[in-house]
C-alpha cells in the first residue's frame, strides 16, 4: 500500500474527510478486493490502537480522588461509615475495570509494537505524515521511515534511511529515538532535521528547537546539541564535527525550496539528482570544486541547469532516454562539462 493510500485510510477512520473526499474514498474501496482488504487490515489495527490509547487514559488514583472529593462534601458526619462503604463499592469497579483494561493494554502493546509500518517517498517527491504519538514528520526525496503502529512504553523508536524533518511530540518520560545507519538521535520534544542517506559518507543533524543527544553505533553518547547547531557525522570513522549553522539551508526543502549556500558543485549535483530523480555525471573533475549559492523555488530541472550554466563556466548535455519494455523510459541522464575558453 502506498503512503497516500495509507494516509487516506487513516483520514477516513479519524473522521477528518469532507463529503467529497468520502465519496472518492468509497469509490477507491469499490475498485478492487485488494483495496478492501487493505482497508479492513488497517481498520483492525486502528481499533486496537484506539483501545490502547483509551486504556492509557485510565487513572485509578484520579478516579478514587474524584469519588473521595464528592463524598467529603457531605455535611452529615454521622453517615461517615456508610459513606466509606459507598466509596469502597464505587472504587472497586473502578479498580477492576482499570486493572482489566491495563492488563489488556499491555497485551496489545506487546503484540502490536512488533507490527511496523513503512512510509517511503520516491525520488523527485516529498511527503509528510503524523506518527501514532502525534509527532509530525516530513520525508525528503528518496527517503524511508519505519515505525511501529503502537510505540512501546519505554521509548518511541523509528528507523530512518534518507532525510526527514521531525517535530516531536513532547514527553519527558517517553524518549523519541531516530535510528540511522551508524548512529541514533534521542530527544524528548524537539524539532530537528536528520540526513542519513546510506550511500553518503557523512550524515547530518541540524537542531532547530529543543535538545538532542547523539549516540554512535555502540550506543555511546558522543555529543549533546543545542538549537542552531549542526553535527556532521562520518559513517565510516564515527568521527563528528559540531558547528553553528544557518539552519535555513538544511530545512528549506521542507517547504519546497532547493537551497545552496557556498556548496561545492558535487554536493549541488547530489541534491539535484534526488530532487529531480535524474542522473548527473560530472565529466571534468575541476567542476566538483566550484562553489555555488542559490535558492530555487518550483523551478524545473531545465531551468536550474540553465541558471547553473549562466553563473558558472559549465555546460551540459542530456542523453536520449531509452524506452523500456513496459512502456516507461529510463531516468534522465545529464552530463556536465567545463566550458573551454576560446
Amino acid at each position: 500500500m502506498s503512503l497516500n493510500e495509507n494516509h487516506q485510510i487513516t483520514k477516513f477512520l479519524s473522521g477528518e474527510m469532507t463529503e467529497e473526499e468520502i465519496a472518492l474514498f468509497k469509490k477507491w474501496l469499490s475498485e478492487s478486493d485488494e483495496n478492501r482488504n487493505e482497508f479492513s487490515k488497517l481498520k483492525k489495527l486502528w481499533n486496537v490502537y484506539e483501545d490502547y490509547q483509551k486504556a492509557l487514559l485510565i487513572d485509578e488514583k484520579k478516579a478514587y480522588k474524584n469519588v473521595s472529593r464528592k463524598l467529603s462534601k457531605s455535611r452529615k458526619l454521622n453517615f461517615g461509615k456508610q459513606l466509606q462503604r459507598v466509596a469502597a463499592v464505587l472504587f472497586l469497579p473502578v479498580l477492576l475495570i482499570s486493572g482489566w483494561t491495563y492488563y489488556n493494554a499491555i497485551k496489545i502493546q506487546k503484540q502490536y509494537t512488533a507490527v511496523y509500518n513503512t512510509a517511503e517517498t520516491p525520488l523527485g517527491m516529498r511527503s509528510s505524515l503524523t506518527l501514532p504519538d502525534g509527532t509530525k514528520v516530513w520525508l525528503n526525496s528518496g527517503s524511508k521511515l519505519t515505525y511501529p503502529i503502537v510505540f512501546g512504553s519505554k521509548s518511541r523508536t523509528v528507523t530512518l534511511s534518507g532525510e526527514a524533518y521531525f517535530e516531536v511530540e513532547k514527553s519527558k518520560s517517553w524518549p523519541f529515538i531516530v535510528e540511522a545507519q551508524n548512529f541514533s538521535v534521542m530527544v524528548l520534544g524537539t524539532s530537528f532535521n536528520c540526513t542519513a542517506y546510506p550511500e553518503d559518507l557523512n550524515a547530518e543533524v541540524a537542531l532547530v528547537e529543543g535538545k538532542v543527544d547523539l549516540f554512535n553505533k555502540s550506543a555511546t553518547r558522543i555529543e549533546t546539541m543545542n538549537p542552531g547547531e549542526l553535527i556532521e557525522f562520518n559513517n565510516k570513522t564515527q568521527d563528528f564535527y559540531k558547528s553553528k549553522a544557518d539552519l535555513n539551508k538544511y530545512i528549506a526543502w521542507k517547504t519546497g525550496r532547493l537551497m545552496f549556500r557556498d556548496d561545492k558543485m558535487n554536493v549541488v549535483v547530489e541534491k539535484m539528482e534526488r530532487w529531480y530523480n535524474v542522473d548527473i555525471e560530472i565529466m571534468d573533475k575541476e567542476i566538483s570544486s566550484y562553489v555555488y549559492t542559490a535558492t530555487f523555488i518550483d523551478e524545473s530541472l531545465d531551468q536550474v541547469l540553465k541558471m547553473l550554466s549562466l553563473s558558472a563556466p559549465i555546460f551540459y548535455m542530456e542523453d536520449e532516454r531509452a524506452k523500456l519494455s513496459d512502456g516507461t523510459f529510463t531516468r534522465p541522464k545529464i552530463k556536465m562539462y567545463k566550458k573551454r575558453m576560446n
